[in-house]
C-alpha cells in the first residue's frame, strides 16, 4: 500500500503543500507503524509527518477526505442499510428467513447463485459490498483522471474490478428459472448492482474533484501570468496577489545563495593551504576572501494614471515582496507630478500601502516631464554608480515637454536605468508617445504586460545586483 501514499503525497504536493523527501520517509515510516485500519489515527499521524503550518493542514485534512474516500464506503453502506431496514417493518426477519428456507430446498437457486458477490447482495451484507468496492478502489490507477468526460470510463473500470459481472450473471441465471421465488431475487439484486454503481460513482467524482481542483488551479495560474494586467477583472487581483507572492518566492529561493556567498565570502584557497601546513595539510581552519562591496539601492518611479496604475501595482508589489534579496528600495508614483510612497510601504502591509499610493498619486493625466522634474528634485542626489532606477510607464507625455535631459542625467549617474512599458512596441512611436526618445537614456528597455514578462525582468535585475 506504499505506492497509495506515495501517489497521495503527489496529490499534496500538487495542492502546494511543501514534502521534502525525507518527510515523505518518515510519512512511511508512520504507515508502517500504524497500518491502514484505523483511519483516524493514520489521518492525525500523517498529518503530523506531512503539515507544517495550518494551511496546510487544513489542505491535508480536506484532500486525506477525498483521496482515501473509498475507505469511508463502508460507513455509507451501513447508513443506507440502517435507513433500509427501518423502512422493511418488522416483519422483514421472518421473510428473510423463508427466503433463505426456500433457496436451500431448491438447488436449481443454489446453483443460480454460486457466487459470493451475489450471496452477499441476497444476504443484504452491504459491509461486504462495500469492501470490495473499497478493496478495488484502492489498486485503480485515477492518476490520470483529468477531465469530467472520464468519469464515467473510470466508473466503469472500478465496477469491473469489482467483479460486478457476477451480479448480471446470477440475474440472468434467476430469469431462466422463472419463478416467483426467482423473479423476486432478481429485483434484490438489481437494487444492489444499482446501489454499488453509486458508491463508485461516488467515489470517482470525489476524486475528480481532488485532481481537477489542482489542475484548474494550474491552469488558471498560466492564464494569469500570462494575460495582460489591464484587461484582467478585479476579481481576479487576489489570486494575482498570492500569485506574485509565490513567484518572488521562487525568485528568492533561486538568488538568496549568490547572496549568502557574497556575505560569506569565497574561498582563499593559498592561504587555507599555508596556515595549514602545521596540521599535515588537513584543513581544520579556512580563510575566506571578502571583497568589500557597497549595498545595491532600488528606486521605482511609477506612472499610476489610468490603465497603467495597474502595472505599476504589480510592480511594486513584486518588488516589495523580495524584501529578503531586494532590502534597500525606495519608491515614487506619479501622474502629473512625483510624489515619494517609500513611507507608506514602512507603515502598512505591501498590500494596503499600494492602494494608499494609487490614491494619492493617481489623480490627473500623465505629464512625464514635470514627474521627472519632481524627481529629480526630491532624490536625484542619492542616485549613484550602486543605484537601480526603474521607470514603468507608457512614456506618454500629452504633448508635454518630455524633459529628456533629466533623464540623461540620471542614466549617468546611476548604474542601470530599467523602463517598462506596458504597451506594445509598435505603439512606442505612435501618437504622443516619447519612447523612442527615452530609450536612448535607458539601459534596457522592455515591453512589459504580463506577470511572466515581469518576472524575467526582475530575474535579470537580481543578477545585475549580485
Amino acid at each position: 500500500m506504499q505506492s497509495k501514499l506515495v501517489n497521495f503525497i503527489g496529490t499534496l504536493r500538487d495542492h502546494d503543500v511543501r514534502i521534502s523527501t525525507s518527510e515523505s520517509l518518515d510519512a512511511m515510516r508512520v504507515l508502517a507503524l500504524i497500518g491502514y485500519e484505523d483511519r483516524q489515527h493514520l489521518k492525525y499521524a500523517l498529518s503530523n509527518a506531512l503539515a507544517k503550518t495550518q494551511p496546510e493542514k487544513a489542505v491535508f485534512f480536506r484532500c486525506f477526505e477525498m483521496f482515501f474516500a473509498g475507505d469511508r464506503l463502508t460507513t455509507l453502506s451501513e447508513d443506507k442499510q440502517n435507513s433500509g431496514d427501518s423502512d422493511k417493518g418488522e416483519s422483514s426477519d421472518g421473510e428473510h428467513l423463508d427466503l433463505e428456507a426456500e433457496i436451500a430446498a431448491s438447488e436449481e437457486l443454489q446453483e443460480a447463485l454460486d457466487s459470493p458477490l451475489v450471496q452477499a447482495a441476497i444476504s443484504g451484507d452491504n459491509n461486504m459490498l462495500s469492501a470490495e468496492v473499497a478493496k478495488a478502489a484502492a489498486n485503480l490507477n485515477i492518476d490520470n483522471l483529468r477531465f469530467f468526460t472520464q468519469t464515467g470510463q473510470y466508473t466503469r473500470a472500478l465496477l469491473h474490478a469489482v467483479d460486478i459481472e457476477q451480479l448480471d450473471l446470477g440475474i440472468k441465471n434467476l430469469k431462466d428459472i422463472g419463478n416467483p421465488t426467482a423473479d423476486y431475487l432478481v429485483e434484490v439484486i438489481r437494487n444492489k448492482k444499482q446501489q454499488l454503481h453509486g458508491l463508485a460513482k461516488a467515489y470517482i467524482d470525489e476524486q475528480f474533484i481532488l485532481t481537477a481542483n489542482a489542475d484548474g488551479r494550474k491552469i488558471q495560474e498560466a492564464a494569469l501570468r500570462n494575460t495582460q494586467l489591464s484587461t484582467l477583472d478585479k476579481q481576479h487581483f487576489s489570486d494575482l496577489k498570492e500569485l506574485v507572492r509565490k513567484l518572488a518566492k521562487k525568485l528568492i529561493s533561486k538568488h538568496s545563495r549568490s547572496i549568502n556567498t557574497q556575505k560569506r565570502g569565497r574561498l582563499d584557497i593559498g592561504k587555507t593551504l599555508r596556515k595549514n601546513i602545521q596540521n599535515d595539510g588537513i584543513l581544520f581552519d579556512t580563510f575566506w576572501k571578502k571583497t568589500p562591496k557597497k549595498k545595491s539601492k532600488v528606486i521605482a518611479l511609477c506612472d499610476v494614471s489610468g490603465s497603467v496604475s495597474a502595472y505599476s501595482k504589480f510592480l511594486l508589489l513584486f518588488l516589495y515582496s523580495l524584501s529578503d534579496v531586494l532590502p534597500n528600495i525606495r519608491s515614487f508614483c506619479f501622474s502629473n507630478q512625483s510624489d515619494e510612497v517609500t513611507d507608506l510601504f514602512e507603515r502598512y502591509d505591501a498590500s494596503e500601502a499600494i492602494d494608499r499610493a494609487l490614491k494619492k498619486c493617481g489623480q490627473g493625466s500623465s505629464d512625464y516631464g514635470q514627474s521627472l522634474e519632481d524627481f529629480s528634485r526630491l532624490c536625484l542626489d542619492d542616485i549613484n554608480t550602486q543605484t537601480t532606477v526603474i521607470i514603468l510607464g507608457d512614456g506618454r507625455t500629452n504633448m508635454a515637454d518630455p524633459k529628456l535631459e533629466i533623464l540623461q542625467q540620471i542614466y549617468q549617474q546611476s548604474k542601470t536605468v530599467i523602463w517598462l512599458n506596458p504597451e506594445r512596441r509598435s505603439q512606442w512611436h505612435v501618437g504622443d508617445s516619447e519612447m523612442i526618445r527615452y530609450q536612448s537614456a535607458c539601459h534596457f528597455v522592455s515591453e512589459c504586460q504580463s506577470l511572466n514578462q515581469l518576472e524575467r525582468v526582475i530575474d535579470q535585475l537580481l543578477k545585475l545586483m549580485r
